[in-house]
């Protein structure tokens, strides 16, 4: 797993789900702000404008690269911890896995708090 560039015993790895977070964050409050300028707010599909759809669809793809990448550092972090407490990496690879699957839990959460406030209020306020 040490070979993988994205893996969750790697920096990248561990940096991937607040990379995610971030990036979801410049996308969604960008496409706000361009919707309010291009008028984009006044399309409405089943009643919402057609904006916030492309926004709950950003957040959910989001959410899904979340939690791919806390799934991989749970299970990265169940076969260090099978590994003997003795092997020489067996406790860096517990601890970024776990920190890898910590900041997976952060990025949820922080994509679901910054997407909050873009769905409830009026979209150009």
């Amino acid at each position: 797993m040490s070979g993988r560039r994205l893996g969750p015993l790697r920096l990248t790895g561990m940096a991937a789900p607040m990379a995610v977070w971030a990036l979801h964050f410049v996308v969604v409050y960008s496409l706000q702000g361009l919707a309010c300028a291009e008028g984009w707010q006044r399309d409405r599909v089943t009643g919402v404008e057609a904006a916030s759809w492309w926004l709950l669809l950003m957040t959910l793809v989001a959410l899904a690269a979340i939690a791919w990448l806390g799934l991989r550092a749970w299970r990265a972090w169940r076969t260090a911890r099978a590994a003997p407490a003795s092997a020489p990496d067996a406790r860096r690879h517990r601890f970024t896995a776990a920190v890898t699957a910590l900041l997976a839990l952060l990025a949820a959460i922080a994509v679901v708090f910054t997407t909050i406030p873009v769905l409830l209020l009026a979209p150009c306020a």
